[in-house]
């Protein structure tokens, strides 16, 4: 017999490690992350295009990128400039990032420092809830945009930052992604 039994763990590194390896990487996307994010290297707008491709895991559709071209496209030199800087000023990104939604916004996060910053979304916010024994319904999931960047920013970021050690951060977005769409799937779940 080959039985799986889910055993709890202190260990962050585990907890990656375990559930990264149940992350699918033969989506048709899933190529455009390591093509495209482009470590060392500037960004074009095509990369742009794609990488927001690849989170949705979709094409983008007319309204997407219409919103893309005419919200991030402009800010692509910043973007840039910002990938070759030590650290980032976060006050003046999200004045230049205003407008842009908050999950997209921790995207572009992501793109200038891929190692630093986190991917967020639903399913990563799920997984840190389940993680920390906080409570949230089906329909909790913050609808706006400040509310989400107020969890990433006090929440997600600090506690990732915390227990990343050397662990890639896409290792830990496949953890936190997988992890939390499977609670999103049961979310009477109980480890």
């Amino acid at each position: 017999m080959n039985l799986i039994m889910f055993t709890p763990t202190d260990s962050f590194a585990a907890f990656v490690e375990q559930w990264s390896q149940l992350y699918d990487p033969n989506t048709n996307w899933e190529a455009n992350y390591h093509k495209h994010i482009k470590i060392g290297k500037p960004f074009t707008h095509n990369d742009i295009l794609e990488l927001f491709e690849w989170q949705s895991q979709a094409g983008l559709g007319k309204i997407r990128t219409a919103a893309i071209k005419e919200k991030i496209y402009p800010h692509l030199d910043y973007i840039n400039d910002m990938k070759f800087e030590e650290t980032l000023d976060l006050v003046q990104f999200n004045e230049k990032f205003a407008d842009v939604a908050a999950v997209s916004r921790t995207l572009v996060l992501h793109m200038i420092k891929p190692e630093v910053y986190p991917l967020f979304d639903q399913n990563v916010h799920v997984a840190y809830n389940f993680i920390h024994g906080i409570e949230m319904g089906p329909n909790e999931y913050p609808i706006k945009s400040e509310p989400r960047l107020k969890f990433y920013f006090r929440h997600l970021l600090p506690f990732i930052t915390r227990e990343k050690g050397d662990i890639p951060m896409k290792k830990i977005d496949e953890a936190l992604n997988t992890f939390g769409q499977l609670i999103k799937r049961n979310p009477k779940l109980k480890i």
